[in-house]
């Protein structure tokens, strides 16, 4: 090594600062929705699928957002706080503007969040299973990430949170961060928001984010008020999910001023641009589409989760968009419906290698599903 540069020889005539060691350790997460390269290295048409793997809104954008898009100037830079949009998303919270966090994606927040709570060596706690960009922003960060498992109350009888084992784990392991998800992806599992208030009060040396993406079911937040106030909790939401505005990237943060005055430090500049933030606002200004949308995903769920048990299929219960089905070998199910022209979502990576992920589309597309699963044997359950 050179005593002046600090750089370590990597070759004869040539110097570098070495990487980083734990960055060769860090694997891409997965995810759902259609990958064209990927079905084509399988041997499939990504035109003639079906994507019932990732969690969107079966209408799609409100009418109004391609019309807001068309509108955006395309060769100013973009409001870097995105003004207009996070008083938007202030007044639906009911919080100050200046507590909201636009990002590119909740993905980008949760990766920010990490590099601002987490030093290598530290430790950060998850609710398992954990949306796998939560896995990757910890070891980018050279944080070790423990897990608290969700438990299985039995085949068909739905996971719930063992609130005594992450007290424990809490108490334990005393993490810099928490990663909560709720409803849970892709268990549909959903946190008491008392236990998020008592949890973030008992806890304060803890940065608690909790993901909030799919939250749109329920009748309530997962979180109060006053965790909000304390500093020490983070709620995050995605508006690529059920508000139908995947292709764009969107996503927000809510929290405590001064931790969205460092979030908003942190981020990179411009990166939330311009159509997006018209498309967000556009989206908000419908609220009737969204709740038609919601509506529908409510319906077709349970009449698409019915069909499936009427077939002998075991259908974990959810509170989400989206559920769990016993598939015995989930990869094994994924390719016998990829091959009819359905995709649904493999939960090997979840750490479930016994179930697949549905979420449900249009009423048609839903019966194309059911029809294929019918060709299918279901699986002892267990």
């Amino acid at each position: 090594m050179s005593a002046s540069t600090g750089r370590t020889d990597t070759a004869a005539g040539q110097t570098g600062v070495p990487p980083r060691r734990l960055l060769r350790h860090v694997a891409a997460s997965v995810h759902g929705a259609v990958d064209p390269s990927a079905l084509r290295a399988e041997g499939v048409d990504p035109g003639a699928i079906v994507d019932f793997s990732s969690n969107q809104s079966p209408l799609g954008a409100a009418p109004g957002v391609a019309a807001a898009v068309a509108g955006a100037v395309l060769d100013a830079y973009p409001d870097p706080r995105a003004t207009e949009l996070a008083e938007a998303l202030a007044a639906r919270h009911g919080v100050d503007p200046g507590q909201v966090v636009c990002g590119n994606g909740s993905t980008e927040l949760i990766r920010l969040l990490a590099q601002l709570a987490l030093e290598p060596g530290d430790v950060a706690l998850a609710l398992a299973p954990v949306f796998g960009e939560c896995e990757v922003a910890t070891a980018l960060a050279g944080a070790r990430l423990e897990r608290v498992p969700l438990t299985h109350a039995g085949p068909g009888a739905g996971f719930f949170c063992d609130a005594p084992a992450l007290r424990d784990a809490l108490a334990r392991f005393r993490p810099r961060l928490c990663w909560l998800c709720s409803p849970n992806n892709p268990t549909g599992a959903a946190l008491k928001p008392a236990l998020t208030a008592a949890l973030v009060a008992d806890h304060p040396g803890t940065l608690f984010v909790l993901d909030e993406a799919y939250c749109d079911l329920l009748p309530e937040p997962q979180w109060e008020r006053g965790s909000l106030e304390a500093g020490n909790l983070v709620v995050l939401h995605s508006m690529t999910k059920y508000w139908g505005l995947a292709g764009l990237r969107l996503g927000h943060a809510v929290a405590a001023p001064e931790v969205a005055a460092a979030l908003r430090a942190a981020a990179a500049p411009w990166s939330v641009n311009a159509c997006a933030q018209r498309a967000g606002v556009a989206a908000l200004a419908d609220l009737e589409h969204h709740e038609r949308s919601i509506a529908l995903l409510v319906a077709e769920r349970d009449r698409l989760a019915a069909g499936l048990r009427d077939q002998g299929w075991t259908v974990e219960p959810t509170t989400a968009g989206f559920f769990l089905i016993h598939a015995g070998d989930a990869a094994r199910l994924r390719r016998d419906l990829l091959v009819r022209g359905r995709l649904v979502r493999d939960c090997t990576s979840f750490g479930l290698p016994a179930h697949v992920r549905v979420s449900p589309r249009h009423p048609e597309q839903n019966d194309l599903l059911l029809a294929s699963f019918s060709e299918l044997t279901p699986p002892a359950a267990g």
